[in-house]
């Protein structure tokens, strides 16, 4: 047994956990036109740990698997794009294209919450995030089941060394 991988794989799974809460809960915040802005800024919240979690799981990967993350000015986005890059004879795609496309919106919006406090949160853009976020979540989960079968493969591979 790996331990280093186990414990990659227990943390992703309460990541995947916690994903799946926020994901939940955005799912039933009503935002229908004149919701008021106790439920944007729960849908907002949401959003924003949403992503935090998906990007939380992609990074915990790319430093157990390749040593190192992205970096720059904009590490968020270069850590979303790595996702989608075969690293040969190290990692597959972590994610497919169209995942990593959908989730830039989200990436964006949770820059959006993080720095515009002043400005007030749209309900018809909410909602629209609110059903992207619900159509993305089977592509996204089946992605990240591949991962964990990716990661279960190399830990029994290890194991049989």
């Amino acid at each position: 047994m790996s331990p280093s991988l186990e414990r990659l794989r227990a943390e992703i799974r309460s990541d995947r956990s916690a994903l799946g809460r926020w994901l939940d809960d955005l799912g039933a915040i009503d935002l229908r036109p004149g919701a008021d802005r106790s439920r944007l800024a729960q849908a907002a919240w949401a959003l924003h740990h949403a992503y935090s979690a998906v990007e939380a799981i992609l990074e915990r990967t790319m430093r157990s698997v390749e040593g190192s993350l992205p970096g720059g000015p904009e590490h968020h986005k270069a850590v979303l794009d790595a996702a989608e890059l075969t690293i040969e004879g190290v990692r597959p795609p972590l994610l497919n294209a169209g995942t990593v496309a959908a989730l830039h919106e989200l990436r964006a919006f949770r820059h959006f919450v993080r720095h515009a406090y002043a400005v007030e949160l749209d309900a018809g853009r909410l909602a629209d995030l609110q059903n992207r976020s619900a159509r993305l979540r089977p592509a996204l989960d089946a992605d990240l089941d591949r991962l964990d079968d990716w990661l279960g493969r190399i830990a029994s591979a290890l194991d049989s060394d």
